[in-house]
């Protein structure tokens, strides 16, 4: 089951890894106009972050750690922006809730034996779910 989870984490993490580092790499540019017609500040510093966390949420979840908490958190923003970006586009919609549904599925089972540290993260960070 460990080596399951495993292959689970990266099946849910890669893809964050490869869209956060895009976006690092001059996509952002591609997404701060879509960020600007939600009425956000600064577009281009919310594509920035956008990028760093999809980057590290992805490496969280590969590494399952802190893994309850990138789970919940990138479950959460794959149904923000899949209502938000994507509701005109069914097949991207689901897609998207698909990986929410995966997310969550992390956080209630955890990441298995391979996670680093267990999945639970220390301090504050354990708190969470």
């Amino acid at each position: 089951m460990a080596f399951g989870l495993f292959i689970v984490r990266l099946f849910l993490g890669v893809p964050f890894i490869i869209w956060g580092i895009g976006k690092l790499r001059g996509g952002d540019a591609r997404i701060a106009p879509l960020i600007a017609k939600l009425d956000f500040p600064d577009p281009k510093f919310m594509a920035l972050m956008v990028a760093i966390c999809e980057t590290a949420g992805g490496v969280a979840i590969v590494l399952g750690w802190p893994l309850r908490t990138a789970a919940l958190l990138l479950g959460l923003w794959c149904l923000l922006t899949g209502y938000l970006e994507h509701r005109g586009n069914l097949t991207e919609f689901l897609k998207n809730v698909t990986m929410a549904g995966g997310f969550f599925a992390l956080v209630v089972v955890g990441g298995g034996a391979l996670a680093l540290f267990g999945g639970d993260a220390p301090g504050i960070l354990g708190w969470l779910p």
